[in-house]
């Protein structure tokens, strides 16, 4: 959640001039500088509330949700105890740890001391989010809005309009997010949130606690993953020996018609040489790749490396080819278009699991139905990137 004050719909205080310099570095990515500066500037002028909430967002955005907690208390400690804004910041905190009783009593009590606080009917609204509460959730963000308008509290009530199937209201939500701001980090949030609308609002007309896990992972990143069920380290080669088996079929029932398969790294020519032999489709490599091959680019693990990134782009540049990844990590910021398996993995063991699963053939086709069928979809990320 963003509550830095330069992302509300009406512009903040000029009084706060003197966390430009660390919203900047936090804009740029550069959030332990961004860490060092909020806390010079707080130990100079303890006083300035907002300092305070966004040294915290700073922290809880990394999840290091122990020192948000410890932000929150070093904010009450100057308060002191009667003060909303810290113990909104603590029940904030609570929430991320799941200690949900505890943080509805922070937040409760936070708005005992300041009814017209909208952090803390904001960040109650989340609370009741997290906890399925969508009704009490939906009215603590009315509330946060009307004290308080913010392109935090619209991407929420979009997420939660969303999560109660509600597609067209979330649409509207995320699209007023998008159009309230000049910064590009919520522009770009709210358009990644649109087309996760879109995706979920294309899946039968199903709401989101019916998805399987697989159109859920669809709806949330864009991408097919072929392998969704939770596997020990010990079955994760033959989890991967069964993706391999299943992309073929996949290719094939999407109808994608490659001319060319390369890695995007040199340790990727493994997993091209058998998916080249699979689909009967000649490997090169990458810089030898042409947009009239609609080439498919593999790679053992998407963890949002440079030279992955590049290749994607290219693909987005020609206007032209696919992408699969054996395992990706949630946080990768280029996601592949079909992936065996998601999840915060460690690339040694995935690379060890690779080895052993380039070496196996199953006797047996895996079911592709699902899978093949989101991937066909309308809605998936590869159409966007052929149309003209």
């Amino acid at each position: 959640m963003r509550l830095t004050s330069s992302f509300a719909v009406f512009r903040a205080d000029p009084g706060e001039q003197d966390l430009a310099k660390a919203r900047w570095h936090a804009r740029d990515g550069r959030l332990e500088t961004a860490e060092d500066e909020y806390r010079r500037v707080l130990v100079a002028n303890p006083g300035i509330a907002t300092g305070w909430i966004e040294l915290f967002d700073l922290l809880r955005r990394q999840g290091r949700l122990d020192h948000a907690l410890q932000a929150a208390e070093q904010a009450e400690a100057h308060f002191g105890p009667d003060a909303a804004m810290p113990l909104a910041l603590k029940g904030a905190a609570l929430s991320e740890m799941g200690r949900t009783k505890d943080a509805v009593k922070a937040l409760e009590a936070a708005l005992e001391r300041d009814g017209n606080l909208a952090l803390a009917w904001h960040e109650l609204a989340y609370a009741a989010y997290r906890v399925g509460e969508l009704p009490r959730a939906l009215l603590a963000l009315d509330r946060a809005f009307a004290l308080e308008p913010h392109t935090d509290t619209l991407m929420l009530r979009g997420r939660i309009l969303r999560e109660a199937g509600q597609y067209e209201a979330a649409t509207v939500a995320f699209e007023a997010a998008q159009q309230a701001t000049d910064h590009d980090i919520p522009q770009r949030e709210a358009e990644r949130e649109l087309l996760a609308t879109a995706r979920a609002g294309s899946l039968g007309g199903k709401r989101p606690r019916q998805f399987s896990a697989r159109e859920r992972a669809f709806v949330q990143s864009g991408t097919v993953i072929l392998a969704p069920e939770v596997v020990t380290a010990d079955e994760l080669a033959a989890s991967f020996a069964g993706c391999l088996a299943a992309f073929g079929p996949l290719v094939r029932q999407v109808e994608w018609r490659p001319a060319a398969i390369a890695g995007a790294l040199p340790a990727d020519r493994p997993l091209a040489d058998a998916i080249g032999k699979s689909l009967g489709v000649a490997v090169t490599v990458s810089a030898a790749l042409d947009p009239a091959d609609h080439p498919i680019i593999v790679t053992i693990f998407n963890n949002g490396g440079e030279e992955w990134a590049k290749q994607v782009a290219r693909c987005e540049r020609w206007k032209a080819g696919f992408t699969f990844a054996l395992a990706q990590t949630p946080a990768a910021p280029f996601v592949a278009d079909v992936a065996g398996r998601l999840g915060a993995l460690n690339e040694n063991l995935v690379r060890l699991a690779a080895e052993t699963a380039l070496q196996q053939n199953l006797d047996f086709t895996p079911d592709v139905a699902e899978a093949a069928a989101l991937a066909a979809s309308e809605r998936a990320p590869w159409r966007r990137r052929m149309a003209v």
